[in-house]
């Protein structure tokens, strides 16, 4: 059991250096989830973070919900001409923004009170509320940013450990949907088509030996080209999950080792925990094999969890 502890402590230092480079705030995951060097054309120069709590939990995949359109600007009723989308309030924006830097689940799920919802900005958050929770649920808190206002939007520090560069993300483009933030920009890119954050009432569902597990959020970063997926574990037994084992298989049959997780693999009976999974190369439309035993091994746990 020791030797799965430090396993899982090394994980989840790796993902939350990981989370800076994603996007912002998260659980080790930033904001994002999983962030690279922010690309030569962003104006505030961000720089994320490795690994998937990157900003809080990934960047960029399928999308599902009534958020708005990514690909095209509205349109004026009366000539049917596109028009500049309208910009998000200022105390709006502030609010979300610190919401998303906090680090601490609680304010975090407060921020969404300032987004639209099913709109990118509340999915974007969501999924960095998730991240967060896993990583309260494993242990290890999501780390906390410094947030900068620029000339340009704003900008996320996380600390570097020493003799390490700081992760930072700039956050910009801010656009307003029923008077609350709709729309952002992650280190200059749209977030929307990488989230997908199902309804309530349609998210995928596996179960094995007692044991389900739900699909909560995902999210894959342009950035990092690294899928942030977040689960809910639930057991009717005392049960042991090997989450640092668990291996993603995508739609065309590639496979993708986690190389990350947060979350706690140790579940007693009755509880509910999260976790959430950092993929290098993975997009969404595959499914999550997680494998685990019941207390004394007494029987295996097999889950597969479509993730799309």
């Amino acid at each position: 059991m020791a030797s799965i502890r430090l396993a899982a402590a090394a994980a989840v230092i790796l993902l939350g250096a990981a989370a800076v480079g994603c996007d912002a705030a998260g659980v080790g995951l930033p904001p994002g989830g999983g962030h690279a060097p922010a690309a030569p054309s962003d104006p505030d120069g961000a720089r994320p973070a490795p690994g998937p709590a990157r900003t809080p939990g990934g960047e960029e995949g399928p999308r599902t919900g009534p958020g708005a359109d990514h690909g095209e600007r509205p349109s004026d009723p009366a000539t049917g001409e596109a028009r500049e989308p309208e910009e998000a309030p200022e105390e709006a924006v502030a609010a979300y923004v610190e919401a998303l830097a906090s680090g601490d689940p609680a304010r975090m799920a407060a921020g969404l009170a300032y987004a639209a919802e099913g709109s990118t900005a509340h999915d974007y958050l969501a999924h960095q509320v998730s991240v967060a929770r896993a990583g309260a649920d494993g242990g290890s808190p999501a780390a906390v940013f410094e947030v900068e206002r620029t000339a340009h939007g704003w900008k996320l520090c996380r600390e570097s450990d020493p003799g390490g560069a700081p992760g930072c993300s700039g956050y910009r483009g801010f656009t307003a949907q029923d008077g609350l933030v709709g729309g952002l920009r992650v280190n200059g890119g749209d977030p929307g088509p990488g989230l997908l954050v199902p309804a309530p009432g349609t998210r995928p569902r596996a179960e094995s030996a007692g044991v389900s597990a739900t699909l909560l959020t995902a999210y894959r970063s342009t950035t990092a080209k690294a899928l942030v997926v977040t689960v809910g574990f639930e057991t009717r037994e005392n049960a042991d999950l090997d989450l640092h084992q668990a291996v993603y298989r995508s739609g065309s049959g590639h496979e993708s080792r986690v190389d990350a997780v947060a979350g706690r693999h140790e579940l007693d009976a009755g509880t509910l925990a999260r976790a959430a999974f950092h993929l290098p190369g993975a997009s969404s439309g595959g499914v999550l094999r997680v494998g685990g035993c019941l207390e004394e091994c007494s029987s295996l746990v097999e889950l597969a969890l479509p993730v799309g």
